[in-house]
């Protein structure tokens, strides 16, 4: 896109209301030379379609500079921002227009923390992914610096193509911002028709006054002065809400819906005819092919009014209004999740069985019909690039590979190109279920003729049965629960029927559809490591996660393991651990833990509040390994710079003996 930067401004166009035009008519009331321009990316792929909006924009940029100034060093004068909501730095790093901005990653983001990196870098211009930018929580009482004093306008771009998008392009100011916080806060459960009321009086009486710059607000002297402004008893810092409120993803996201009529002695200021931009909630969409990836239980989660979450481009189920409700669900009875996103590669040809063993740290090619094996696969480094589950069908060149990511391809293709190997995906055509908790075996022995009381633990059926009237259909005994558990993967067009089996069979024992809320929960209590929040691409050594069962030095080949040699040989420095923490205020995620003031590792997951099931505030960490050990005591360090004490758990501190999904 460099060659972008030679073309005229006319050469960029908007649609608006179908009709094309410059995009000098983005911005209301032209070009400042203080203008800063905000691209929100919801996903690191949002990059490549927005280049062209953001060259646009530069390029707008420098003929207004050329013209009034006359100059073209629009350096001096032009800042454009790309916020990564759930992404890193290094997501972007194949952008060949990367040198010209300047990256914001917000991990975990939450609504407030978006909300305050645009506030910190005094943005005028916004542009926003009409897929939306969706963060883990709530905006809570604590948020009264969210005020979007400095933008101007505010656009929609497609994430794909970065075209602005029809008529989206209007004036707004601080209202809109605000709009979006009472409905967050008025919508919080347990507050009545006539509080809500007398919450509005109190913030009309605020809107009165002059607004202030984020910083300004930052100097409130704390918790008590802003519950006095507000007329609450309780204010939660941000990113530690309850769980139940924790888990339900907000979105921000522009939709074509008029706004309410604005009060005159609540009006910050004139927003003028037409101002038809509102952030909300959106409704349920259809698929569509320019936004996220849906899976083919998509709409029967909808009409249950499921929560959704992005994450790697497609649209997750987050929970169904009570996450844990749903985790207790998986622990005593049985519990439904779409698992589908996860890739599913076919392995083809002689090599096959080889392959996979290369790739993985595992012994794969020791694999029997019908079974199944986890593992890590890692760089050349021993640094873990992912993980994954291989199964192995009838013959050597009958094998699939389940793992988290599109990109593993590459890393697959790369390091087998001497082989004879056809790695082909089937994600969308074959969507699967993960079937959790002890009543999982009664529940699919009731749906299916095959021998369900006879599968052993990571086997599965190798040929294809029928599993509440949807024909081929595949089971394995597998999951990420710490339960007994199955996994059902079948053909697209039975998706719903399939759900709709399950729900109706699983009624009696009480029977939950659960999502990534209550996933999240569980996997911690059983010690189950995810990508991206335990473990990193290229930097995580997967002695250090504890997988040293999966890692077979003994293996004459696979990649990474003259470098695992040597650091098993020099010795493990680090170990993954269960700390109970002590007090009821949850630490981040990757913040560190220390033991008499020195730095030892770091908290990599914690539960959102008290674990449900174990009752006790807990978190998975990465620690030294000569501190791994139960009752040893550390400290946690919570977002406010405090360090609390914790102590060292088994782990998993759940069922550490795995004993429940062996049953």
């Amino acid at each position: 896109m460099h060659s972008s930067y030679a073309l005229a401004s006319e050469d960029f166009s908007v649609e608006r209301n179908g009709v094309s035009e410059p995009l000098s008519a983005l911005w209301p009331n032209g070009w400042q030379p203080d203008d800063r321009l905000g691209v929100l990316l919801g996903n690191p792929m949002d990059a490549v379609g927005c280049t062209n909006l953001i060259c646009g924009t530069i390029t707008l940029f420098y003929d207004h500079l050329r013209a009034t100034r006359g100059t073209g060093n629009f350096f001096r004068y032009s800042d454009v921002y790309l916020f990564g909501v759930g992404c890193e730095p290094g997501d972007f790093n194949q952008l060949d227009v990367w040198p010209l901005h300047k990256f914001v990653s917000i991990l975990q983001p939450t609504a407030e923390a978006v909300i305050e990196a645009v506030n910190d870098r005094r943005i005028t211009l916004l542009a926003l992914p009409e897929t939306g930018a969706r963060c883990s929580g709530e905006v809570v009482l604590s948020t009264w610096n969210t005020f979007l004093d400095q933008v101007r306008a505010v656009m929609l771009y497609s994430s794909r193509t970065g075209r602005a998008r029809d008529a989206d392009v209007t004036l707004v100011g601080n209202k809109v911002v605000e709009s979006y916080v009472e409905q967050a806060i008025f919508s919080t459960p347990g507050l009545d028709a006539g509080y809500q009321a007398r919450l509005r009086r109190l913030r009309r009486n605020i809107d009165r006054d002059e607004k202030q710059s984020v910083e300004t607000y930052r100097t409130i002297a704390g918790p008590a002065q802003v519950r006095g402004l507000v007329g609450v008893t309780q204010v939660l810092p941000p990113g530690h809400q309850e769980l139940t409120r924790r888990a339900a993803p907000t979105v921000i996201m522009p939709v074509e819906v008029p706004m309410p009529p604005i009060e005159a002695m609540a009006a910050p200021l004139d927003l003028g005819p037409g101002a038809t931009l509102e952030i909300s909630e959106p409704p349920p969409p259809e698929p569509s092919s320019e936004g996220l990836l849906k899976t083919a239980f998509d709409r029967v989660q909808r009409r249950l009014r499921g929560n959704f979450v992005e994450w790697e481009g497609w649209d997750w189920i987050s929970d169904f209004g009570d996450p844990i409700a749903e985790h207790h669900a998986v622990r005593e009875s049985v519990g439904i999740w779409d698992e589908s996103p996860l890739r599913k590669w076919f392995f083809k040809g002689a090599d096959s069985l080889r392959a996979a063993d290369r790739i993985f740290t595992a012994n794969m090619a020791g694999l029997e019909v019908g079974q199944c094996r986890y593992g890590p696969f890692c760089d050349e480094q021993g640094r873990m690039l992912g993980d994954g589950v291989v199964y192995r069908g009838k013959t050597d060149d009958d094998v699939m590979v389940v793992t988290a990511l599109d990109t593993d391809v590459d890393h697959f293709r790369r390091v087998t190109r001497d082989l004879d190997l056809e790695i082909e995906e089937h994600t969308f055509e074959i969507p699967h279920l993960q079937v959790q908790g002890p009543k999982s075996r009664e529940l699919l022995a009731g749906l299916t003729d095959a021998d369900i009381e006879s599968l052993r633990y990571f086997r599965f059926f190798p040929e294809p049965v029928t599993v509440a009237g949807v024909e081929g259909c595949w089971v394995s005994r597998t999951g990420y629960s710490g339960e007994l558990g199955y996994e059902v993967f079948c053909p697209a067009a039975g998706a719903e029927r399939l759900w709709q089996g399950l729900l109706d069979a699983g009624a009696h024992v009480g029977i939950r559809p659960y999502g990534l809320a209550a996933v999240e929960s569980l996997r911690i209590e059983a010690g189950l490591i995810f990508l991206g929040y335990d473990y990193f691409q290229g930097v995580t050594s997967p002695f250090h996660m504890n997988l040293d069962r999966m890692i077979k030095l003994d293996k004459p080949e696979f990649v990474g393991r003259d470098a695992l040699v040597r650091e098993h040989e020099a010795g493990i420095t680090h170990r993954m651990v269960t700390l109970l923490i002590a007090g009821e205020e949850a630490p981040e995620y990757n913040t560190p833990v220390t033991r008499n003031g020195r730095h030892v590792g770091k908290l990599t997951s914690p539960s959102a509040g008290r674990s449900p099931t174990v009752e006790r505030l807990i978190a998975m960490a990465c620690i030294e390994t000569d501190l791994a050990v139960p009752q040893t005591q550390v400290e946690v360090t919570l977002g406010d710079g405090r360090a609390v004490p914790a102590i060292v758990a088994d782990y998993p501190i759940y069922d550490p003996e795995k004993t429940r999904p062996r049953a």
